[in-house]
């Protein structure tokens, strides 16, 4: 059984974590260089504004409901995102982190998990200040589902089970295909062109014509949408919203050339990452920190992004704009971790 937990308006909930009279406000993060929209609170959405609607075009409309604007601090949504991240892991047997938002838990089918995760969500709304939605089912496909119902439906309280293939089919049967994980823009038009428009025209399909058609995505797809797990966590069957590389180091580093080596490493694997995919990428962001067990005035987590001048799958453009970023964020005499 899969545990979904989703961190909801994510970025916009951060600022109104510090800045409690943001709250049910009309509030929107903007992306680095204060392009794009990124993120938006709850009443932002009911306005109209768009993810990823560029700034320039929705300002006027933000500035007529009294809106407020922030600039990304991805520092501090990294910070809050680990602390998220830490309560999940002291309280799941395994915690699988899907993206800086996301994570997925993994527990046995032997008991109702409701109670728990209401638990668990009250937990993290305390002791954090960010409220998650809570998806659970049998595949990592059907927990997304439930996630997406929980958030947008109230009554479900932020949780929702599907226990069964039979508990899912009502929810399947009025769900577009592209709400559907793991479909996206471009699946989406070639399922149509078959005759599919729902998940559950998807579940109950015949496995060997979605072979022909579309593989062994195609297959798994349903299986999925039956109960059935299929898509493990580094199968890459998904359509991502971003690539994350990072590891903690076990020394820290003082020196700018071996902290440059290291993230030449990441860059490498995020870009390969990116690649098998089929995917481009229009961002680049680097987080630098030292470990929180350090003393006070040795604690830092910085972090920079830049907009690519257009969208690439290049490594080599990659490995520039982080280099780039990596030397804007370097201070001398600190021990960095991660």
């Amino acid at each position: 059984m899969y545990l979904l937990f989703d961190c909801n308006n994510f970025f916009a909930s951060c600022e109104q974590v510090f800045r409690p009279d943001w709250r049910n406000r009309p509030l929107v993060v903007l992306s680095n260089n204060d392009g794009c929209v990124v993120s938006r609170s709850r009443e932002a959405k009911a306005a109209g504004i768009a993810m990823g609607e560029p700034y320039f075009k929705c300002r006027e409309r933000l500035e007529r409901i009294g809106g407020i604007v922030c600039s990304g601090n991805f520092a501090l949504y990294n910070d809050l995102s680990e602390r998220v991240m830490r309560i999940l892991e002291d309280s799941l047997p395994e915690t699988q982190q899907y993206s800086i938002d996301e994570a997925f838990g993994v527990v046995d089918d032997e008991r109702d998990w409701v109670p728990f995760c209401r638990t668990l969500r009250r937990r993290i709304a305390r002791w954090t200040g960010i409220t998650v939605s809570v998806g659970i089912a049998p595949t990592r496909t059907l927990a997304k589902l439930a996630n997406e119902r929980a958030k947008k439906d109230e009554r479900f309280g932020g949780v929702l089970a599907f226990d069964s293939p039979e508990t899912a089919l009502p929810f399947l049967e009025d769900t577009p295909l592209e709400d559907v994980w793991g479909i996206g823009r471009r699946l989406a038009p070639r399922l149509r062109g078959l005759g599919f428009r729902t998940a559950a025209d998807v579940a109950r399909a015949d496995l060997e014509r979605l072979r022909r058609s579309f593989g062994v995505h195609g297959e798994r797809l349903a299986l999925e949408l039956r109960g059935l797990p299929c898509v493990d966590e580094e199968a890459g069957e998904t359509e991502r919203t971003q690539v994350m590389v990072s590891r903690t180091m076990k020394e820290g580093i003082r020196d700018v050339a071996t902290l440059r080596d290291a993230l030449s490493r990441f860059t490498e694997k995020a870009g390969r990452i990116l690649r098998s995919e089929g995917l481009m990428a229009s961002e680049v962001y680097v987080v630098l920190r030292t470990s929180r067990y350090e003393q006070a005035d040795r604690l830092t987590c910085d972090s920079a992004g830049t907009t690519l001048p257009c969208p690439s799958d290049d490594t080599r453009v990659f490995l520039r704009a982080a280099t780039e970023l990596l030397e804007r964020l370097f201070r001398e005499g600190y021990d960095y971790r991660k």
